[in-house]
């Protein structure tokens, strides 16, 4: 309050006024009420002054908080466009392994088929085995030839 006191005594009473008249250098104290209200008027300026400078770090806060929230925007959408083209890239490779895994597949199975076709024959070429008992004979070779293809 002694910051108002004496702002108060250095300034001329009738700066305050409305309408505003000549103040003549040796002009009376003023009354009570009106040294009252001019109190409040410099502290109501003060305080309006003190609610624009809040205001005004406020809106710098928000501004500073918009420039930091856009970068981050920014490097997010960025981040999802550069991880959206490495999975339509992861995609393409494991379509591109599918389809070899398949013709790698079927290329073995035609292979397999192959080996045991050459089995067969080399079992149906070979000379007839004289039978032990049942075991070995050419009717144990020709279904073992048999259960090859099969």
């Amino acid at each position: 309050m002694l910051l108002l006191d004496a702002a108060f005594d250095a300034l001329d009473p009738s700066w305050f006024d409305a309408d505003p008249a000549p103040s003549t250098a040796g002009s009376a104290k003023p009354s009570p009420d009106e040294h009252r209200r001019l109190r409040r008027k410099i502290s109501n300026r003060e305080s309006a002054r003190r609610c624009r400078m809040r205001k005004q770090r406020h809106l710098e806060e928000l501004r500073a908080e918009s420039a930091r929230l856009r970068a981050l925007n920014r490097d997010m959408a960025s981040r999802v466009g550069d991880l959206s083209h490495r999975c339509l890239l992861f995609r393409r490779a494991n379509h591109r392994l599918r389809v070899e895994s398949a013709a790698l597949s079927r290329r073995l199975d035609e292979l397999r088929r192959l080996v045991l076709l050459r089995q067969v024959l080399m079992v149906a070429a070979s000379p007839p085995v004289a039978s032990h008992g049942g075991f070995g004979g050419v009717g144990c070779d020709q279904a073992w030839a048999a259960s090859l293809i099969a």
